[in-house]
């Protein structure tokens, strides 16, 4: 008898022992993973989720009266409160994806030191305190989706709340509020370009979950991606155009179904061909060394690299990009103010230095890296929503290649999506392994 035979009888002779070892305390693998996705969503999970759907609402500046109940900031200590009950009272373990969240608490500390050598040390600081919530959002969502299901809420408070941020864009640009003949909201929503990296890594996201359900959640899905659709294309933001296009690109590359791929390149180039019918901004893809706003972006991006040269190992200091713009713009490049470095990676080295663009290009390359392996599980609802996340990061990357995000909200979103669909996959292979 071959050996691997004989290895896979003894394997088998040991699992039926112990199958008669342990008898009717140890219920088979599929029923352990039943139980381990139908654990009861806990009150922390819960705060979380309306937290985040008052990220997309920006409540306060729709409903300026609401602001006087602060409820970011009520939801924000009563989730803190939460976690700490369900920690120390009710014995559940506080558990993160590592080693993505020691790369954060590095950034997020390099940051903090910035602030001892900023050109603006109160600006700078200001700016840790909002990053400081950020790493508390991401460590949050980390420990609470603990489960597909609750993965899943969190993407569908994302889809759901994205509709704010996209009708009101719709909705100034059919009224005439535009910047320069493009469209955006309020808020955090008030730039154009960020409201389109924030549709976009959306999408993905919105394919997945419309494979979860049935054909009336797809068609409630497929609207939606419509708004969101028409929301990107009002902003002109070119940027958001080819990111949308390499989100949904690598998607369907990693679906590997040929029908799928061949309906989403129809419809990139349908997309495409509207586009160059009705694309009213006076800048496109041509010309490019002519257009003002690429040539501000890679200004920055120079100016960016310049501030690294002369503060090497903290940076002029977090979000102090744009205090130090005037000391290093082009003398003969127009700008009706000062701007803030247009690339995200090199935000990151301009601003923290090389002590905090080390642990933040290693945060995002962990969450690609986690997102692509459970693309190869050979589960395939893990395999599904690995695809989507990964997408959706890939999208971001490509975004952040003409936008600084490093102090919005939506990257730690997804990243914690990332880590805790990392969890839930380790989670059934540790149950796989025992049983």
């Amino acid at each position: 008898m071959p050996a691997t035979a004989f290895g896979g009888e003894l394997k088998m002779y040991y699992r039926q022992a112990m199958t008669g070892i342990r008898g009717a305390a140890s219920p088979p693998v599929a029923t352990r993973l039943e139980e381990s996705q139908a654990q009861p969503l806990t009150p922390s999970y819960w705060l979380l989720v309306v937290f985040i759907g008052l990220l997309y609402a920006n409540l306060p500046l729709v409903f300026p009266a609401s602001e006087v109940l602060h409820p970011a900031k009520i939801l924000g200590g009563a989730g803190i409160l939460a976690v700490l009950h369900e920690t120390f009272v009710r014995g559940k373990r506080f558990e993160v994806s590592w080693p993505d969240a020691a790369f954060l608490l590095a950034f997020f500390a390099a940051a903090a030191l910035s602030c001892l050598t900023a050109l603006w040390p109160g600006y700078a600081f200001e700016a840790v305190s909002n990053l400081i919530k950020m790493v508390i959002v991401y460590m949050f969502l980390v420990t609470c989706a603990t489960t597909e299901r609750a993965i899943q809420g969190v993407m569908w408070t994302m889809v759901v709340g994205g509709l704010a941020p996209a009708l009101g864009t719709i909705k100034n640009f059919l009224q005439g509020n535009v910047q320069e003949g493009r469209a955006a909201w309020v808020g955090i929503f008030a730039n154009p370009n960020e409201v389109a990296y924030t549709l976009v890594i959306l999408l993905p996201l919105m394919v997945y979950l419309g494979g979860t359900r049935g054909w009336f959640a797809r068609l409630a899905l497929l609207g939606t991606a419509c708004i969101f659709l028409a929301a990107i294309f009002v902003t002109f933001s070119r940027g958001g155009l080819v990111g949308l296009v390499a989100a949904l690109g690598i998607y369907a590359w990693r679906k590997r179904s040929v029908w799928f791929q061949a309906m989403l390149v129809a419809a990139i180039v349908g997309g495409l061909a509207f586009g160059a019918q009705y694309w009213s901004r006076q800048q496109d893809f041509s010309q490019l060394t002519q257009d003002v706003s690429f040539q501000q972006r890679i200004a920055t991006s120079k100016a960016g690299i310049e501030m690294f040269i002369d503060h090497p190992l903290l940076g002029v200091g977090i979000a102090c990009s744009v205090v130090a713009w005037p000391l290093y713009a082009p003398h003969d490049l127009y700008t009706r103010g000062a701007l803030i470095t247009h690339n995200t990676v090199i935000q990151a080295l301009s601003e923290t230095g090389i002590l905090g663009f080390i642990p933040f290009v290693l945060f995002i390359g962990a969450g690609i890296v986690h997102a692509r392996r459970l693309t190869r599980s050979e589960d395939e609802a893990t395999a599904n929503m690995g695809a989507a996340i990964e997408a959706s990061l890939w999208g971001l990357v490509v975004c952040g290649m003409s936008g600084g995000y490093i102090l919005t909200w939506f990257p730690y979103l997804l990243l914690g999506l990332a880590g805790a669909a990392r969890r839930v996959a380790e989670t059934r292979e540790e149950i796989d392994d025992t049983y």
